[in-house]
């Protein structure tokens, strides 16, 4: 096995019910999306750490969190996953928190964020390589047809641009299965603003895409914890023009999951970044 150093790693959650070890109809899709997209594949070697939130006693949520991981591992086993890749099968009790007074009675007892199972998983560096885990989306202009148009061109023009058409805003970066694009993307969906604002008579419709899932409509977001990634991210853009002053009657939103891949059967990653997109459609001008 190679030694952690010389890999990449990265930290996915499940979450369990109150006082429960089993999963749930939810947490079975997270694990089917993740598995099946590829994000722990049969490469990867994992470590399962299961925890408990305060309630109940030490020993009590130390056992709870030994089923919880168990309970996974068994799942990721069953679904093909080797025995020999994971590390490590092991529960940590309850989470240690300092603020607890208002929280051991009524409906919101507890902490249902703590009642988790994380599964880190390590994928070996290519040499001279970087490995970057955060997803890449790259606004394309439509699903049928590469880009030709994109705000990277130094003669971008969008009085060029027919209804139905779409153009491309580069460098949109969003963190695996996270509908909340990272900090570098901002620059970029800041000139949509522009445009919008610039052009008052322009509609459009922003249009999510996912990749690589199987079986089901859409992919897992982490952050609903949903399978609706791809209208969560077209969302997120929708929201963010929005609040900077665009008129919600000009701006549509709609996530298509996997239904109109560019790639019928993706086999690499590329293929994978070229399913994987938002796109901008001109609806009006």
């Amino acid at each position: 096995m190679p030694a952690i150093a010389q890999q990449e790693k990265d930290t996915l959650s499940v979450y369990f019910e109150l006082d429960k070890f089993n999963l749930n109809t939810q947490s079975r899709k997270q694990l089917d999306s993740l598995y099946y997209t590829g994000t722990i594949n049969h490469s990867a070697t994992i470590d399962i750490i299961g925890y408990a939130d305060f309630l109940a006693g030490d020993q009590y949520n130390l056992q709870l969190s030994k089923r919880r991981a168990q309970t996974v591992k068994d799942f990721l086993i069953d679904k093909g996953f080797s025995d020999q890749n994971i590390r490590l099968v092991t529960g940590k009790g309850e989470v240690k928190r300092k603020d607890t007074l208002h929280r051991h009675t009524g409906p919101n007892r507890g902490f249902a964020e703590d009642r988790r199972v994380d599964i880190i998983y390590y994928v070996a560096k290519p040499k001279s390589v970087r490995r970057n885990y955060d997803t890449v989306i790259q606004m394309r202009p439509s699903y049928k047809k590469p880009a030709t148009v994109s705000t990277r061109d130094t003669s971008f023009n969008i009085d060029r641009l027919a209804e139905g058409q779409s153009f491309v805003l580069n460098n949109i970066y969003f963190p695996m299965g996270r509908h909340y694009p990272r900090k570098e993307s901002f620059p970029e969906l800041n000139k949509l603003v522009e445009i919008m604002l610039d052009n008052e008579q322009l509609a459009i419709q922003i249009e999510g895409h996912v990749c690589c899932v199987v079986g089901v409509p859409d992919a897992y977001d982490l952050d609903s914890r949903q399978m609706d990634l791809s209208v969560n991210r077209a969302r997120f853009i929708y929201e963010y023009i929005i609040a900077r002053g665009v008129e919600p009657e000009r701006v549509k939103y709609v996530g298509y999951g996997r239904s109109r891949p560019v790639i019928e059967n993706e086999q690499t990653e590329d293929d994978a970044n070229a399913n994987r997109r938002v796109e901008i459609r001109i609806l009006r001008k």
